[in-house]
């Protein structure tokens, strides 16, 4: 094979080569954005899923208050029990559960807090969404929770 024709070959070997590797880096990007939206996706729904069982948790609690006080013929008013801390039923507060606070606290995600302002428990998700909560009378609301007791429920606020 004559030189310039080497020359002009091995030039287009080199430049496949190099296509081959930039396709190979996309298709690689591709699959690790991919791989890190499914990874982050899943983090999601696990907070969810922690989120809602610690909520669960401190109905129970709030439901095992009220049986205990009723069990003891403790008098329990309903009404004046509404908007305070929920809380302050809990034996063991959530390991995430910063205290009351009159504003929201900065740079803070995963966490539980009542808001002494508006008189509501608040969750922070990481995305710094927030979820809140007050503590309520069942008579007056249309629906309540399975974990409802005694005339008192935690429930979201809309």
């Amino acid at each position: 094979m004559p030189a310039f024709l080497k020359k002009h070959h091995i030039g287009l070997h080199a430049g496949l080569h190099r296509f081959d590797f930039a396709i190979t880096l996309m298709i690689i990007s591709v699959l690790a954005t991919l791989l890190l939206y499914s990874v982050n996706r899943i983090q999601s729904n696990i907070e969810k899923m922690t989120h809602e069982a610690e909520l669960n948790n401190i109905r129970l609690a709030i439901a095992e208050s009220w049986v205990h006080k009723h069990a003891t013929h403790e008098s329990v008013n309903v009404k004046n029990l509404v908007n305070t801390n929920p809380m302050r039923f809990i034996n063991e507060l959530p390991s995430n559960y910063i205290g009351e606070k009159s504003a929201k606290p900065v740079d803070l995600y995963g966490i539980w807090y009542f808001d002494t302002f508006r008189k509501q428990l608040v969750y922070v998700y990481s995305d710094a969404t927030e979820v809140r909560y007050a503590l309520t009378n069942t008579a007056m609301r249309q629906s309540t929770s399975l974990l409802s007791a005694g005339g008192l429920d935690l429930a979201p606020v809309e």
